[in-house]
């Protein structure tokens, strides 16, 4: 588990010593810290801003360490909204007796109570955090298992949800399939149109290159997009495979997963997604490329045209 802790300056110290304790009890690269930076520079702050975003996304978990001044903190307050929009899950940890945070972006009206909801999750002390992240390293926060477990239904189950695993991946192909006969197709018929339609003015070709450009590009946004749910899915199912084979007589996934990122191995592994992602980004380098090509082919006829 990746733990991140916002805070204020006024809660500093206590911090400090938060953080330690977790690194002792749970390992050092448990806490995730941000690069020291002065904040207070103007030109250093967009450092900090993506040093922060980095961290949240790799954090499973952010503490929010309430203090007396951290409500009215800027810095403070632009994390919380950070890690909202990032969707992260937030807890917040009162440094003193009776603190909760009065941020306003942590809240939000609930039609049906008529009262304004933390989106935090409160902890009362230190041993309670201590407590959830334990929670976590052990996957109690999924809910699993039942008290009993039946053995061979288990196995079953494990069979039936592997299944499911492999249906994605061919699922999975398929999408890919469809996004590269689709880019094709567009290639195709923009370069048909230069040699399908001679009668046709230069000008018109331009701008046809330029209407398949741009819904080109959001293909392969979108193909990207689609990639990355793909992977998280993926990811999940991994996850409660691995559980599963806890009970059973021998964990393959984990075990897998240990020799293919090996420090002793002199091979280094890629994930599959990140060599799915490569073709949408190089077919989104190449329409923006005809894209460029196009308007200034436009601004060059232009200027000719009008002696400019």
């Amino acid at each position: 588990m990746k733990v991140l802790v916002i805070y204020s300056n006024d809660g500093k110290e206590k911090v400090v010593a938060l953080r330690e304790e977790i690194a002792r009890r749970f390992g050092e690269d448990t806490v995730l810290r941000l690069h020291s930076t002065d904040r207070k520079k103007s030109l250093l702050r967009h450092v900090w801003h993506k040093d922060a975003v980095k961290m949240m996304k790799l954090a499973d978990v952010i503490v929010y360490a309430v203090s007396p001044n951290s409500s009215t903190n800027e810095n403070v307050n632009w994390e919380l909204k950070k890690a909202l929009k990032l969707q992260r899950h937030i807890v917040y940890l009162p440094l003193e007796p009776g603190l909760k945070p009065e941020n306003p972006c942590l809240y939000k009206f609930d039609n049906n109570t008529k009262t304004s909801k933390c989106l935090a999750e409160k902890l009362s002390d230190e041993e309670a955090l201590y407590t959830h992240i334990q929670n976590f390293n052990n996957d109690a926060h999924i809910g699993l298992f039942r008290e009993t477990i039946d053995t061979a239904v288990l196995l079953e189950q494990y069979k039936l949800f592997l299944e499911t695993s492999e249906n994605l991946v061919s699922r999975r192909q398929d999408v890919n399939s469809f996004y590269i006969s689709a880019n094709t197709a567009l290639i195709t018929i923009g370069a048909g149109i230069f040699t399908a339609a001679p009668e046709a003015s230069l000008v018109s070709k331009l701008l046809v290159i330029l209407a398949l450009s741009c819904p080109g590009i959001l293909l392969n946004v979108s193909w990207r997009k689609m990639l990355h749910s793909y992977y998280i899915n993926n990811k999940g199912k991994l996850k409660i495979l691995s559980m599963i084979e806890t009970k059973l007589a021998a964990s393959l996934y984990d075990g897998e997963w240990k020799a293919m990122k090996n420090k002793y191995s002199k091979i280094k592994y890629t994930s599959f997604t990140e060599n799915e992602k490569l073709p949408p980004l190089v077919f989104i380098f190449f329409f923006v490329a005809a894209i460029l090509a196009c308007l200034s082919a436009l601004f060059y006829i232009y200027r000719h045209h009008f002696g400019l």
